[in-house]
C-alpha cells in the first residue's frame, strides 16, 4: 500500500521549467517513421535522410500542436487510399507517442508512382547496369 502512494505521489508532482521540442526533433521522428512504413533504416547522413528531409513540412499552430506535410511516392500496383491512410496514422501515433504534442493533422501529397521492382531487379531483367 505504501509502495502504491509513492508512486501516485510521484506521478503528481509538478515540475516547474519549459519543455520545448524542435522542430528538428519533430521532423526526425516523421522521417524514421517514413523511413520504416517502406522498410528501410536510414542514417542521419545518409542521401536517403537529406531526400526525406524535403519531403516533409510542418507547422506549429501553438507550442503543444503540430501539423504535418508529407510528400511521398507509391509503388505501382499499391492502393493509395490504403498506403497514406497508414501513412498518416503511423506518423500521428510515433509523433504523439514520442513527443506529447498533439497532431491536428497529416497531409499526405503523393508525388510520384514507382515501379515495384528493386533497382537490381530492373537492372537484372533488362540488362541495364550503370
Amino acid at each position: 500500500m505504501e509502495e502504491q502512494e509513492k508512486s501516485d505521489n510521484t506521478e503528481n508532482q509538478n515540475y516547474d521549467g519549459k519543455i520545448d521540442i524542435s522542430d528538428q526533433v519533430i521532423t526526425d521522428v516523421i522521417i524514421l517513421t517514413l523511413a520504416k512504413l517502406e522498410g528501410k533504416e536510414i542514417d542521419q547522413r545518409s542521401r536517403e535522410y537529406k531526400y526525406y528531409r524535403k519531403q516533409v513540412t510542418i507547422e506549429r499552430p501553438d507550442e503543444n500542436s503540430v501539423s504535418i506535410s508529407v510528400k511521398t511516392k507509391i509503388r505501382y500496383g499499391e492502393k493509395i487510399p490504403e498506403v497514406t491512410k497508414n501513412i498518416q496514422k503511423d506518423i500521428s501515433q510515433e509523433v504523439e507517442n514520442i513527443t506529447g504534442l498533439k497532431v491536428i493533422a497529416v497531409n499526405v501529397y503523393v508525388e510520384d508512382i514507382v515501379n515495384s521492382k528493386s533497382k537490381e531487379e530492373y537492372e537484372e531483367e533488362t540488362g541495364d547496369q550503370e
